[in-house]
């Protein structure tokens, strides 16, 4: 089977660096420092006051170890693909890149891809971690295999964006910077629009205002509340939710909306949000390689006729 050759240049670059094994050696320091203090401050509370350990804690403990792995990610990810095409710009190769029998769409996926790599090699090294969990109880099999996919799709999205603007931004400052941006765009302000559309509804209908996550009676926002589904934080909110009951107040947005209990978008958000990411994933990526086609930036052959 043909590899990549740029994902296969990339792979060994990053895996003789030793920025890959920092970034391993944080995650994962990272992961075990408050999985395993989370789980002193369990059974050392229950030894304390005499009484059996609750095994639901586990649930919350897995919530946080999957929160902080969820969370490395979208920081992670835009510094290892904001970068990617800008700095051969940069380091002045791109050029010579752009010779080889490479397609741009091959160049801009394996760049991509070698980004993803490191990602899943993070999200594996923290299985350990998260199986202490799995052992105890509480969280099945099936549960992991989610989270996996959830760090998957997420890596695969938040990294298209970054490559896209790689090779839209000629520095990777500029691109860099223009990345999380774009990221904080998703996660908080498509959110907070949405929750001040709410409150206002809420506020129109004689409803007390009561806090910021008030869930107001008959307040609904309608296929406005489609929007988050290209909102990866929703989208972690709504596994936790599935896989351990947690309620996060910034799901009631969801859990107002119009026929929510016949909806099929909203009964199955989880899987219809990594879905839509994907697809937002894909043209990123087309869109990028066509950037980066020096052909398509030539004139066209009636306009040098003029």
């Amino acid at each position: 089977m043909k590899i990549n050759p740029i994902y296969k240049k990339e792979l060994k670059i990053s895996a003789r660096s030793k920025k890959t094994a920092l970034i391993l050696l944080g995650y994962n320091t990272l992961l075990a420092i408050f999985g395993l203090f989370a789980f002193y401050i369990t059974f050392d509370s229950a030894i304390q006051n005499g009484r059996d350990v609750d095994y639901s804690d586990m649930l919350r403990i897995y919530s946080i170890i999957a929160g902080i792995g969820f969370g490395l990610v979208l920081l992670i990810v835009p510094a290892l693909t904001a970068g990617s095409i800008s700095g051969e710009r940069e380091k002045q190769t791109l050029e010579i890149l752009l010779t080889t029998k490479e397609s741009t769409l091959g160049i801009v996926l394996g760049k991509l891809a070698s980004s993803i790599s490191v990602i899943l090699l993070l999200a594996f090294s923290g299985m350990p971690i998260l199986s202490l969990v799995f052992a105890i109880g509480g969280v099945t099999f099936l549960n992991l295999c989610q989270f996996i996919l959830l760090i998957f799709v997420t890596a695969i999205f938040v990294g298209s964006i970054g490559v896209f603007f790689s090779v839209l931004l000629k520095k990777t400052t500029a691109s860099t910077v223009t990345t999380y941006s774009a990221i904080l765009i998703l996660i908080v302000v498509t959110f907070a629009i949405l929750l001040a559309i709410y409150t206002i509804i809420g506020l129109k209908q004689g409803n007390k205002y009561e806090g910021i996550f008030t869930e107001y009676e008959n307040a609904s926002l309608g296929n406005t509340i489609f929007l988050l589904l290209i909102n990866p934080a929703i989208t972690f909110f709504t596994m936790l939710r599935e896989q351990v009951g947690d309620q996060a107040p910034v799901l009631y947005l969801i859990d107002s909306s119009t026929n929510a209990g016949s909806n099929f978008i909203l009964n199955n958000w989880f899987y219809v949000s990594l879905i839509t990411q994907a697809i937002i994933s894909v043209f990123l990526m087309a869109g990028a390689a066509k950037l980066l086609d020096p052909l398509s930036k030539r004139p066209s052959k009636s306009h040098k006729t003029k």
